[in-house]
């Protein structure tokens, strides 16, 4: 073996072993967290979007669900709305008020988020289930690992 072909074999075992130490390095993949939350514009209702959490009391852990919440005292209810791939969902009511429970809906039922899909969500004021929403916040994202 000449001298070249000492130098090539030498750059290649050094270059494998850096490669080698790269990908062990970067270790196995994790899962992203995709949870994330919009306000109405006073900041007076809310409405999370739960990747993985508590859910609905008593329902155990659960995967992809929304939380609505009433954040003040201002005698309006407080309505969310949710597509997933341009498909809608349906919407769900708060009218708890202030002092009351936040409200867990999962629409997901029967599908739940899958990586790549698109989930739309939205949440305003209202005076009633059936009033005219007001106050208005929309929001739509891209799910990282479902």
């Amino acid at each position: 073996m000449n001298a070249r072909q000492r130098r090539t074999t030498r750059l290649l075992t050094v270059t494998a072993a850096v490669v080698s130490t790269a990908v062990l390095a970067v270790g196995p993949a994790r899962a992203a967290e995709d949870s994330t939350a919009i306000t109405t514009p006073e900041g007076c209702g809310g409405l999370d979007y739960d990747d993985y959490g508590p859910g609905a009391a008593g329902g155990g852990d659960n995967d992809d669900y929304f939380v609505i919440h009433d954040y003040c005292g201002d005698y309006h209810g407080v309505k969310a709305w949710a597509w997933q791939n341009g498909t809608y969902l349906g919407g769900r009511y708060n009218g708890n008020g202030l002092a009351g429970a936040a409200v867990v809906w999962d629409p997901f039922k029967d599908d739940n988020v899958a990586p790549h899909d698109r989930i739309g969500m939205k949440v305003c004021l209202v005076d009633g289930d059936d009033g005219a929403p007001f106050a208005c916040t929309s929001y739509t994202f891209t799910s990282i690992d479902g």
